[in-house]
């Protein structure tokens, strides 16, 4: 039973995808991934173990919108129509994202079963455009739903890598102390531009002692270090393995994605949400005060991130912090992996049926 998952850009449409490939692979079924070409996921994707192919992919640009990007998602869907004849897949799975639209736009061309992963609460441009053939839109927050011209949809929280390393092993393969109070700052998968500023200006009038590991994006790395190479205390990486980071954290600063907020819940990490302005209908300032209004984090935005020190002080206070870290455990995605294969099974229970008798027959099997 071959899954066919579309997907790419960056970390938050990637990770979900891995994490339900990992556990649709161990249930017996075949995961091939299909994205840009160039994009982050042509190396992430066969670092995991999976098969990947790669095809042109537009990039929408809500602020310099270019038609040009439509005519390289064509050439894509083109490309991709080719490989899914070839690979016959049982079901598609798009996870949002432009790099999405040339496997799900080629499973909606060839008429072949897809299904969607969506985790915003204001669904993407793609999720809204194809949710309407889906054979179910996959939501990780109940209000998606209300966006969406389809009532195939089911809600069942943000799939995650469900590992934990303890501590002390994760601090030691991070180069890290096993004593202090870690500090991890993740602007998402590619950096953040603004909090690779924001961040290392508040560390220099922080009043408060901790170590900070900044995942600062490959393409930020050098800015940064150069920034702080007078810092005691101030690790900087390019790209950091999220479930190590995670691990190893006691507190974080962060934007405000579905999918960071859902993995620091997971790891029972309070977070410092620095949600970006830009976002589409504002749909970060409205997960980060989900997470606030929870107690599990803080959230400062980008015009008040003068007090971003002030902010973090108070998070390392460890009666404060550790109430907010119950919290975030409350939170928890825990099991949105399974229950999204779940999904998977039941869509495709009839196949697995007809596969089940075809084999029989092989064997001569009369019951």
């Amino acid at each position: 039973m071959r899954l066919i998952f579309a997907t790419g850009g960056t970390g938050g449409h990637i990770f979900p995808a891995i994490a339900i490939a990992n556990e649709a692979k161990r249930r017996g079924y075949e995961a091939i991934f299909l994205g840009h070409e160039s994009g982050m996921e042509a190396e992430l994707v066969p670092q995991a173990g999976f098969q990947f192919h790669g095809v042109p992919a537009g990039k929408w640009d809500r602020q310099k919108p270019d038609p040009r990007q439509f005519l390289r998602a064509w050439e894509g869907q083109t490309d991709a129509v080719k490989l899914l004849k070839q690979l016959k897949p049982a079901l598609v799975i798009g996870f949002g994202g432009f790099a999405s639209l040339p496997g799900v736009a080629a499973a909606r061309w060839l008429r072949l079963p897809y299904m969607l992963h969506e985790a915003n609460a204001y669904p993407g441009l793609v999720t809204r455009f194809f949710a309407r053939a889906a054979k179910t839109v996959v939501i990780s927050q109940d209000v998606t739903a209300k966006h969406l011209n389809t009532h195939h949809t089911i809600a069942i929280g943000y799939p995650v890598r469900e590992m934990h390393v303890e501590k002390s092993h994760a601090r030691q393969e991070l180069g890290l102390p096993a004593d202090a109070v870690v500090t991890f700052v993740m602007g998402g998968s590619q950096g953040s531009l603004f909090l690779n500023n924001a961040v290392p200006s508040a560390f220099q009038n922080l009043n408060a002692e901790t170590i900070v590991l900044h995942s600062a994006g490959k393409r930020w790395e050098d800015n940064v270090k150069t920034q702080t190479e007078s810092f005691k205390n101030y690790i900087v990486r390019g790209f950091v393995d999220s479930v190590l980071a995670w691990s190893a954290a006691d507190l974080a600063i962060t934007r405000a994605g579905f999918g960071t907020l859902s993995e620091a819940a997971f790891h029972g990490v309070p977070t410092i949400i620095v949600p970006l302005s830009t976002s589409a209908d504002n749909h970060q300032l409205h997960n980060a005060n989900a997470v606030a209004n929870a107690g599990a984090g803080w959230v400062v935005e980008e015009k008040d991130s003068e007090g971003l020190a002030q902010v973090w002080e108070k998070a390392l206070v460890k009666d404060d912090r550790d109430d907010a870290s119950r919290a975030a455990k409350s939170r928890s995605p825990k099991g949105a992996t399974s229950s999204f294969v779940n999904v998977i099974d039941g869509l495709l229970s009839p196949k697995l049926a007809k596969v089940l008798w075809e084999r029989k027959q092989e064997l001569g099997i009369r019951n």
